[in-house]
């Protein structure tokens, strides 16, 4: 969101250096249109009004601003620590976002003074070109070229010998190549222009040269052999490394991307990196190599033929290089076309049950289509330019072969030259291009690689913000866990619980209730550690949990979540997944806990019944027990309930309700749900109002005080009695 949209045109260049945030306030207290504009440095707020600066305060003296929105317009406003409310400006509608926005950071600056100056949700963009970096680090246009080859080249590292091979075999090859026009020469110069004398000199030529061509073959071979075996082990190994990486990020780096663009970057893109590395790191070697040789060559035979051979090739290198910019950018279309089109089909075959229930499979099979035919589009627009282009490059390459033709079949004729030498000239010449047109390519094909290369390493540079420190403790937890002072948000400066301190004692069981979207399931995600706090501790049996190990911490958790997920694999596996070394015994012991046993011995294979994409063929009261019996596997000192009986008709709930009690005594509980009626064994309630802790007592507590809670419970009786009627 931008939140400079513009500057007073009358303030000098030095205040406009300063300011960091800028709105148009227009309008005055009278709702007349005026140019007006907010503006915030980093110690105060300034009013102008037409240019001109009317009044300045200073940011310290207020601890909390508001932004009121009335009828047809808005209001910023200021609360001084003495409780005065202070009028900024007003604005019209269309602003009100933005202002809300900011006000909510200025809150958080003199809350916490810190002073956030890129606000999250921002496009960042190149500072020198101005595209956005779609998530890269460096933008894909103006990063080098050659830092993107090498860093890409250090990834053979492991599997240098079978690389050195493919090497050594491939420039044994290419001297082969060299080799033969000189034989060939000789052959015209000695045997066919004056006639062969003897036979015995030909023959051995001729032999000389299929040896050539064989032992060129051989190393050909072994060549592509080393080759194949450096490419699948460099695909798997970074298919491994950025799904392992996709593994170890946070909830919130994991919820900004979809699960069809982290298919695409583990299979597509990798495999891309994984064909322009094999292919190029080894040819960049051996091309240049070539073309230094051949160089050599043909200076030394002739040095003005040579001159005219390579007098054409800048004037292509400086075309397409020129070529590159408009090449990346299409490429860069292709990549989020063909991103698109992996979250389309994942999307469209994931809701497979949802198409099916509502009869749109024409709808979709035409959604996919549109899409599909969109990339195909965007590739074609990629190559069609380069591929435009190609035969004038062609055609001012050779230019250079033209001339050695024409100059070479003068001076053979002068008898400056001989036939053979010509020959071997042009040979070397053509041998000469073949690597130059490889150079041209290649920006080209980084062109294309380096989008894949820039969300590959954009994955494997990213750091998680939720990463244990250097030396987490090991806990063997109890189930004691404090709220002290915490503030969190998924923008620091906009937090979704505020100031949450309390204290939940072992074996407890609370319940956390509230209206939707106050920050309950927020809540249970700080306890498993998913999130971290932006501003003060969470702690288990006293010590900070951002000091607990993840795996440790995250072990000793239980969790039946609402949405209930199962893989497609077969009961036993979705229930040991808590714990893989289980015995049999000891998921059939969670099972009957759960009053899953029953069920599971009437499927048609028992336990080893597969429960298909997502578990969608059993109900969702069986998923559910499934899940449950999952938590209870492994024995869990701390348990998390997110509306684990919201799938439950009323008779198993009560069963589970039973087996939950005996799984719950003596271990801490933290139970959401919305059926109030659900939590009246709670010990404790923990009410959350606008992400606060408005209430934290017992049932009969609550009720008494007539508060938060007392409201929900009539709200909820009031539409049950209507839903009886």
């Amino acid at each position: 969101m931008n939140l400079k949209l513009s500057l007073p045109e009358g303030a000098g260049e030095e205040e406009i250096s300063g300011i960091v945030y800028s709105l148009p306030a227009n309008l005055d207290r009278d709702n007349k249109l005026i140019d007006g504009h907010f503006c915030v440095t980093r110690e105060k707020i300034l009013i102008y009004l037409d240019g001109k600066r009317t009044a300045e305060y200073d940011i310290k003296d207020y601890k909390e601003f508001v932004c009121q929105q009335q009828i047809g317009s808005s209001m910023a406003l200021g609360i001084t620590h003495s409780g005065e409310t202070v009028f900024f400006c007003s604005f019209t509608q269309e602003h009100f976002l933005r202002y809300a926005e900011l006000l909510k950071i200025l809150d958080y600056y003199v809350r916490t003074g810190e002073f956030t100056e890129e606000t999250e949700g921002d496009e960042p963009s190149c500072p020198n070109c101005g595209m956005p970096l779609e998530g890269a680090k460096e933008c894909v246009y103006c990063q080098s070229k050659g830092r993107t080859l090498v860093r890409l080249i250090k990834r053979i590292a492991p599997y240098k010998k079978h690389f050195i091979i493919a090497v050594i075999c491939t420039v044994l090859s290419e001297l082969v190549w060299v080799l033969l026009p000189y034989l060939d020469r000789y052959v015209i110069d000695k045997y066919v222009i004056p006639r062969y004398e003897s036979w015995g000199g030909f023959i051995a030529i001729v032999i000389t040269i299929i040896g050539l061509v064989l032992a060129a073959g051989v190393f050909e071979f072994i060549n592509m052999k080393s080759s194949f075996k450096v490419a699948l082990n460099l695909g798997r190994d970074i298919r491994q490394e950025v799904f392992e990486k996709s593994q170890s990020l946070s909830m919130s780096s994991a919820s900004k991307r979809t699960a069809g663009e982290m298919i695409n970057r583990i299979s597509g893109d990798a495999a891309k990196l994984e064909d322009f590395i094999t292919a190029n790191g080894k040819d960049a070697i051996v091309k240049i190599l070539s073309l230094v040789i051949i160089g050599i060559l043909l200076f030394v035979m002739d040095w003005r033929l040579a001159l005219m051979t390579v007098l054409p090739v800048p004037v292509v290198f400086i075309i397409v290089n020129k070529l590159f910019e408009t090449m990346a950018v299409r490429y860069t279309k292709v990549w989020k076309y063909s991103t698109k089109h992996s979250e389309t089909l994942h999307d469209i075959l994931n809701g497979i049950r949802v198409v099916k229930t509502y009869g749109s499979e024409v709808k979709e099979v035409q959604r996919y289509t549109a899409c599909s035919e969109t990339w195909a589009k965007s590739c074609v627009r990629a190559e069609i330019m380069w591929y435009l282009t190609t035969p004038f490059s062609e055609f001012i390459l050779t230019i250079g072969n033209f001339f050695v033709l024409y100059f070479g079949g003068n001076m053979v004729l002068g008898n400056d030259m001989s036939l053979g030498q010509l020959i071997q000239f042009t040979t070397y010449v053509a041998m000469l291009y073949e690597p130059i047109r490889w150079l041209i390519q290649i920006p080209r094909n980084l062109a294309d690689v380096s989008v894949s290369a820039g969300k590959v390493f954009e994955i494997l540079d990213e750091e998680s913000d939720v990463r244990d420190i250097d030396d987490p403790v090991d806990l063997d937890i109890k189930g004691d866990i404090e709220f002290d002072g915490v503030y969190f948000g998924y923008k620091v400066y906009n937090p979704v619980l505020k100031d949450i301190s309390c204290r939940i004692n072992q074996g407890e069981m609370i319940g956390i209730v509230g209206h939707s979207g106050v920050g309950k399931s927020t809540m249970i995600n700080l306890i498993m550690r998913l999130y971290d706090c932006t501003q003060g501790e969470i702690r288990i049996d006293g010590v900070n949990i951002k000091n607990i190990s993840q795996h440790s911490l995250r072990s000793q958790i239980g969790v039946v979540l609402q949405e209930t997920f199962l893989f497609d694999g077969n009961v036993l596996e979705n229930i040991a997944y808590a714990k893989p070394g289980a015995t049999f015994e000891e998921v059939i012991r969670a099972a009957k806990i759960a009053n899953a046993h029953d069920f599971i011995t009437k499927l048609p294979d028992g336990y080893n019944t597969r429960v298909g994409n997502k578990g969608y063929q059993l109900s969702g009261g069986e998923r559910q027990r499934i899940a449950i019996a999952r938590a209870i596997l492994n024995d869990p000192k701390i348990i998390i309930l997110d509306e684990a009986t919201a799938s439950l008709d009323t008779q198993t709930e009560k069963q589970i309700q039973e087996a939950l009690g005996k799984l719950t005594k003596g271990r801490t509980t933290i139970a959401i749900a919305h059926r109030l009626s659900t939590l009246s064994s709670a010990d404790r309630l923990i009410v959350l109002d606008k992400g606060r802790l408005a209430e934290f007592g017992t049932h009969t507590e609550l009720m008494r005080s007539k508060g938060v809670y007392y409201k929900l419970v009539m709200a909820q009786r009031q539409t049950t009695k209507m839903k009886a009627v």
